[in-house]
């Protein structure tokens, strides 16, 4: 985790001043009663509760400790984060139940690969040898049956480098990012960083339309003399 990113945290302990929470690697985080809400904070309960789930911005990081913001996080942000967050809580659930005494070998042996069960989740569907590699052959089945489920409101996200030299290098841009898709959407991230949201009702249809996007915008990139580079933003 670093600076600057939107994390789903647990709610441990409030008080009037400062709201401490568990953060998803497990360490702690603190939110003091300013970035909790703009303005005079009444009753602090109204905002955090002992036990629920917040979504909160990463202002700084010192060491095991990092200071988070409640109120910087918009309500997108937040949205997303909680949609991302149900859905790796889905898939521990389904996991426990299908491998039961198995299933914390085998969850060990795939977090020694994969950052998290969500990423293995996504390269899984994508690659369907995986599930030879980490599942038992018994529980292949259910367990792809789960993944590959459709789902809706899903978002796949991207995240657009591109340089256009000369004076005239934002209006390039603009052209290169002119979408006829009312499912995709290109916000600004900082000088010549964009993140591409495509929203999807079916994962795999999706990666297509995501691959079939962004050979446009490339290909539109060299047309403007422009240079063109995205990665998964995970």
């Amino acid at each position: 985790m670093n600076e600057g990113d939107i994390i789903p945290c647990k709610v441990k302990k409030v008080t009037n001043t400062i709201t401490f929470v568990e953060m998803p690697n497990g360490q702690e985080g603190t939110i003091i009663s300013s970035e909790i809400a703009a303005g005079r904070i009444k009753l602090m309960r109204q905002y955090v509760v002992p036990n629920k789930q917040v979504v909160c911005k990463i202002l700084k990081i010192e060491g095991n400790h990092a200071h988070l913001s409640l109120r910087r996080v918009t309500s997108k942000e937040k949205k997303e984060v909680m949609q991302e967050f149900k859905q790796t809580q889905a898939i521990n659930v389904a996991f426990k139940q299908i491998l039961k005494e198995e299933e914390e070998e085998i969850t060990d042996k795939i977090l020694a690969d994969f950052k998290t069960l969500s990423e293995f989740v996504i390269a899984a569907r994508i690659d369907s040898k995986l599930f030879q590699k980490y599942i038992p052959k018994e529980n292949q089945k259910a367990i792809e049956k789960i993944i590959n489920k459709k789902r809706k409101n899903e978002q796949l996200k991207q995240i657009i480098k591109i340089k256009c030299l000369g004076d005239d290098g934002i209006l390039r841009i603009k052209k290169i990012f002119t979408l006829k898709d009312n499912n995709a959407s290109i916000t600004y991230i900082s000088a010549g960083k964009f993140s591409l949201k495509l929203a999807v009702d079916d994962f795999k249809q999706g990666k297509k339309k995501m691959i079939e996007i962004l050979e446009k915008l490339e290909k539109k990139a060299k047309e403007n003399d422009c240079e063109f580079h995205a990665t998964e933003d995970k």
